[in-house]
């Protein structure tokens, strides 16, 4: 074999030599790109791929209680009655027996048995009035405006269905064992339709005072109706939070549930349309440190970005714990700038780390609006909980059938959330709601 002979061949070894690292790197963004999806800033601990397969030999705990825990032991009730438990005679040789010695207390908590259907038939009367000879007809709190089936029914099956969370056919089941009652899944869906229109006053009201906070947190997450896929936003603050399901994800949402009067402050993630909306934001910090945390693990540039980043963030919450003046608040917000802009000035190499810092420069604005005014919280949490529940029904309703039912459930879920978080108890307050 000549020389050029054995050049030849070795240039056709390299050139499929460089198809195939080609489509290995093709691969390998593809995997990149899949593993993305399960594995990154946002992907909560719970989800992450791996996660009981090794032990963490850090953790040299042990479960359960820690030494010097204060146990809690749940409180005795006070009887309703008294039961005294006596023999006649033993058991063993069946003699008589004398009077106890002694009397053993045992304080039991019991549930009734189920209980039947109460049946009322209201005879309701009609009256002509003598001055104006309108017709009148007689009204009573229990009686519901539409239906064979009262308050209580319409008010348990709603409670069963968006706080318990059972499905209908589950609703079904439930009340037939307990009071024998025999509904259809579409009867129970039609129950909480009913509750639905009660409380719409109050969702109202609640949409008008969400329009005026003076600081607002704002998150959705992704929800399907008729197998396509939608968007659930919340709208929260301390005292009271409101839903609506949208097809968008965009910026006409606010719009339409805050309108363009808003004046606000509004806590968010980096999702573009809130800057759209409004510049007065606050980022979320938690979303920051996350991903920055995410980054050093990968990058050794992004470690020391990360410790600066958790280190600015724990120095100015801890010194605004002492609630500072205006001017004192102001000399730390000057500071906190310089030095985040010193960290987005550096080089970084890794591009993703790069992308990182140009989200943050982005953004670069709505940091540390917390530091200028108090009562601003650093994250987006309280909004991110207000979701928990919508996200565990949506795992075991899959889907939202129609708008009726998606009207329902943003009518539902609201005032449920809001009367939750004033502590008051949702059964009383809906049963008023539907006697009303």
């Amino acid at each position: 074999m000549n020389e050029s002979e054995i050049i030849r061949q070795l240039r056709e070894q390299n050139e499929l030599l460089r198809l195939e690292n080609e489509m290995l790197k093709a691969r390998i963004r593809e995997l990149e790109a899949r593993l993305a999806k399960y594995e990154n800033a946002h992907t909560p601990p719970s989800l992450r791929r791996g996660r009981n397969l090794k032990k963490d030999k850090t953790n040299k705990g042990k479960p359960g209680q820690k030494v010097g825990h204060k146990g809690v032991t749940r409180p005795l009730a006070i009887p309703d009655s008294q039961v005294e438990v006596t023999a006649d005679r033993c058991p063993d040789c069946g003699a008589k027996l004398n009077l106890p010695f002694r009397f053993e207390s045992k304080v039991i908590e019991e549930i009734p048995e189920p209980q039947p259907v109460i049946v009322t038939e209201y005879k309701i009367a009609h009256y002509i009035c003598p001055c104006c000879r309108k017709e009148v007809v007689a009204r009573d709190a229990n009686c519901p405006h539409e239906g064979k089936f009262g308050n209580n029914v319409i008010a348990q099956a709603t409670l069963m269905r968006y706080e318990d969370r059972l499905p209908h056919r589950k609703i079904q089941d439930t009340l037939k064992r307990i009071h024998g009652l025999a509904l259809s899944p579409a009867t129970i869906f039609d129950l909480t339709r009913r509750a639905g229109e009660a409380v719409r006053p109050e969702y109202d009201a609640i949409l008008e005072r969400i329009r005026g906070a003076p600081i607002l947190y704002v998150d959705e997450t992704g929800i399907h109706v008729q197998g396509e896929k939608h968007w659930i936003w919340t709208f929260t603050t301390p005292s009271e939070t409101f839903f609506v399901i949208r097809k968008s994800r965009g910026t006409n949402v606010l719009i339409e549930v805050l309108t363009r009067r808003f004046k606000g402050i509004i806590v968010c993630d980096g999702w573009k349309p809130y800057a759209r909306f409004t510049k007065n934001l606050q980022r979320c910090w938690a979303h920051l440190l996350r991903e920055s945390k995410d980054l050093s693990e990968k990058f050794g540039e992004a470690v020391p970005l990360h410790e600066a980043l958790k280190g600015l963030y724990e120095s100015l919450t801890k010194s605004l714990e002492c609630e500072p003046p205006p001017e004192v608040r102001m000399n730390i917000w000057q500071s906190a700038r310089e030095v985040l802009q010193h960290w987005i000035d550096r080089e970084y190499l890794e591009v993703k780390v790069r992308k990182f810092i140009g989200k943050i420069s982005n953004g670069f604005d709505y940091w540390f609006t917390f530091i200028l005014n108090p009562g601003v919280e650093t994250t987006n949490n309280r909004a991110e909980r207000a979701l928990r529940p919508h996200v565990v029904l949506r795992k075991i309703l899959g889907t939202l059938r129609n708008r009726k039912g998606t009207a329902i459930h943003e009518l539902i879920m609201t005032v449920l959330a809001t009367w939750g978080q004033r502590g008051l108890d949702c059964l009383q307050m809906l049963t008023i709601r539907l006697a009303s």
